[in-house]
């Protein structure tokens, strides 16, 4: 039952269910459950970035998206409809620039509005071109929509390195 929340079985009294029955109630649930991640998205073609100020990461690299939540067009990731719950949103964001001319913070935004921005929790230490971290939301299936942000102090652009790229992931955590 891709996209849908785990549904609670009714017992109707006097009923005897079956074997098969009973297999439906616990499957969909658990196929629920074990799909832990639900996206994963990266910035691989570089973009540049100007600054000081906010930029939104377009990334361009879907690894993973069995939702369908993903909007290429808004480059923002829609909780898909009877996914409401937890979530956890891990994201990177470095510079191309490694020169330190620049430094960059990561940031989630919710629904068009700034929902958390990185801090020295985030920043990679002793790197000031690059900030990772993550942080729990409640997100609303069918209505909520995250995207990437990084603030740049400088016009810079996102590397095109392996392992550099900018990224998202967004992981279910509980009901």
């Amino acid at each position: 039952m891709a996209g849908t929340d785990p549904v609670a079985p009714n017992f109707i009294a006097g009923s005897g269910p079956v074997p098969s029955t009973f297999n439906a109630w616990v499957q969909a649930p658990f196929a629920f459950l074990t799909s832990k991640v639900v996206f994963r998205a990266s910035l691989q073609g570089g973009q540049s970035l100007t600054g000081p100020g906010f930029n939104h990461l377009a990334y361009d690299t879907i690894l993973e998206d069995p939702y369908g939540g993903w909007s290429s067009g808004t480059n923002t990731w829609t909780c898909p409809a009877g996914c409401s719950g937890w979530f956890d949103v891990t994201m990177t964001a470095f510079t191309g620039n490694q020169s330190g001319s620049s430094q960059v913070q990561a940031a989630l935004y919710l629904n068009g509005s700034l929902y958390s921005q990185t801090s020295a929790v985030w920043g990679v230490a002793g790197h000031a071109t690059g900030s990772c971290g993550s942080v729990p939301i409640a997100l609303y299936g069918g209505q909520d929509a995250i995207g990437g942000w990084v603030y740049s102090t400088a016009s810079v652009s996102t590397p095109t390195v392996t392992g550099e790229w900018p990224s998202m992931e967004v992981t279910w955590i509980s009901l």
